[in-house]
C-alpha cells in the first residue's frame, strides 16, 4: 500500500493512473463516482483532497484537471518503475528514439512503459479540456495503432501535434481539447502518428 493511503484512497488512485494510461486523460469526478458507487460529488471530492494534501496527486480547476505526481507512481509502483527516453522533438525521417533527440530520461510506472516508449513535453494549450497543460510531460507508445477518439502525436506538416483521433474514410480529424480552436482535417496520406499518449506526468 502506497504510505499514508487508506484502501479507499489507493484504489481510487490506482483507477485515475489506470485511467491516464488506458485512455490519455484522468477520470471525471462523475467518472469516479460511479466506478465506485459513491453518490455525490462531494464523496469524491473529499477522497481526491485527501490525495491532493498527501501529495499524490494536483488538481486544477480544468475539466479532468487531476495530474498524477512522481510520488503517485513511486508508491503504488516501487519495485515496478521504467527510465523513459525525454526527446526534444519529434520529426519526419528522423528516429524518435535516436540518441542526438533524447534530452533526459524520466521515471515512470512500467504500468505505461515498453521498449517503444518516449516522453514528449507540451507546448501550447490546445489540450487543456484534457488536463494537459503546457509543460506537462506527456508518455507516449509508438508501437500501438491509434483506437477512434485516442490521443495521439501526429506529424502534420513536419510539426509535432497532439490531439484526438479520428479517422473519416481517406481523411482524419485531429481534435484539440480547447473549445477556442478548431479540428486539424488531414488527409490519411499526409499524416504520420508517432504514437498513442497513454500517459501524463505534471513536471515540478
Amino acid at each position: 500500500m502506497a504510505k499514508g493511503l487508506t484502501k479507499r484512497q489507493e484504489t481510487i488512485l490506482r483507477f485515475i493512473i489506470e485511467s491516464i494510461r488506458d485512455v490519455g486523460y484522468p477520470p471525471t469526478i462523475a467518472e469516479i463516482g460511479q466506478e465506485f458507487g459513491i453518490s455525490s460529488t462531494n464523496g469524491v471530492n473529499d477522497h481526491l483532497l485527501a490525495l491532493d494534501k498527501k501529495g499524490y496527486i494536483e488538481r486544477s480547476s480544468k475539466a479532468r484537471g487531476i495530474h498524477v505526481t512522481p510520488k503517485a507512481a513511486a508508491g503504488l509502483y516501487q519495485h515496478e518503475s521504467a527510465m523513459v527516453p525525454l526527446v526534444g522533438e519529434v520529426a519526419a525521417g528522423n528516429p524518435i528514439l535516436a540518441e542526438e533527440n533524447i534530452e533526459s530520461y524520466v521515471a515512470v510506472s512500467s504500468e505505461m512503459a515498453n521498449t517503444g516508449s518516449y516522453c514528449l513535453r507540451i507546448c501550447g494549450d490546445s489540450m487543456i479540456e484534457d488536463g494537459i497543460l503546457d509543460g506537462d510531460v506527456v508518455v507516449v507508445d509508438q508501437t500501438r495503432l491509434p483506437k477512434n477518439g485516442e490521443v495521439v502525436v501526429a506529424l502534420v506538416d513536419g510539426d509535432a501535434t497532439v490531439k484526438h483521433f479520428f479517422p473519416k474514410g481517406d481523411q482524419v480529424e485531429l481534435h484539440p481539447a480547447n473549445s477556442s480552436m478548431e479540428p486539424i482535417n488531414v488527409s490519411i496520406h499526409d499524416l504520420h502518428i508517432q504514437g498513442v499518449v497513454v500517459g501524463l506526468q505534471r513536471s515540478f
